[in-house]
């Protein structure tokens, strides 16, 4: 049920099809049965304006919109250091658009018509595992929770530490056995962060803080496994 609550998300939805917001909220449904509380806004601008003054947990921006599209929104976002996580959607076929969408820093994209589907929970679902862990101390809460988080603790174990002197994407593709689109959104994720660096000569190189948190994983799954 779509409610406010100290478990679930806050969540921004910038759209301006009435059909797909439904859609939506059908499947936040699924992903957050604890609750969850979603704004929608029909206008680029006014989406715009939400980010710079009110608090969400991410975004979920539409890429055709009134007054303003979603990569301008995005443009202004990285120009004026918002860093709020964000799940863009474009339309079928709008291949490029997604991908510009992944470099100006976006997390992932779902494709319009295809929102309802089992790809486009475990999106949402790994984003909001993501950002309650660096939300999070360790401790008891986050103990709980991280057996149900291996997979996406591993990826992030195993990008950082193949990261360490420095790598350029094919490479880090192959090591880390996972394919360009989906590495793209983690890679956002820890440039975002400030976990990842990325340099002109498109090496990814981990920082301080990515290694501080490559020892905090370790220490946490051997926690787990005592």
């Amino acid at each position: 049920m779509e409610k406010e609550n100290n478990e679930g998300p806050r969540i921004l939805y910038v759209e301006d099809n009435s059909t797909d917001v439904l859609i939506m909220k059908r499947l936040l449904e699924g992903i957050f049965p604890q609750g969850y509380e979603l704004t929608n806004t029909p206008i680029g601008s006014t989406g715009m304006s939400k980010v710079k003054n009110e608090y969400y947990d991410f975004v979920i921006l539409d890429y055709k919109l009134p007054r303003m599209t979603g990569l301008e929104i995005l443009e202004q976002m990285k120009k004026e250091s918002i860093d709020i996580p964000v799940i863009f959607v474009t339309g079928q076929g709008d291949d490029e658009i997604a991908v510009k969408a992944l470099k100006m820093g976006a997390y992932d994209y779902l494709i319009k018509g295809n929102l309802d589907s089992k790809e486009s929970k475990l999106s949402i679902l790994e984003l909001w595992n993501l950002i309650t862990y660096m939300k999070r101390d360790t401790g008891a809460d986050l103990l709980s929770s991280l057996t149900q988080k291996r997979t996406t603790f591993d990826v992030i174990s195993d990008i950082l530490q193949n990261s360490l002197y420095g790598i350029g994407k094919t490479t880090l593709v192959f090591k880390s056995n996972m394919n360009f689109k989906r590495i793209e959104k983690y890679l956002a994720f820890l440039i975002a962060k400030g976990f990842l660096h990325h340099d002109p000569d498109e090496q990814y190189t981990t920082t301080e803080d990515g290694k501080k948190l490559i020892k905090a994983i370790i220490e946490l799954k051997a926690l787990l496994n005592k």
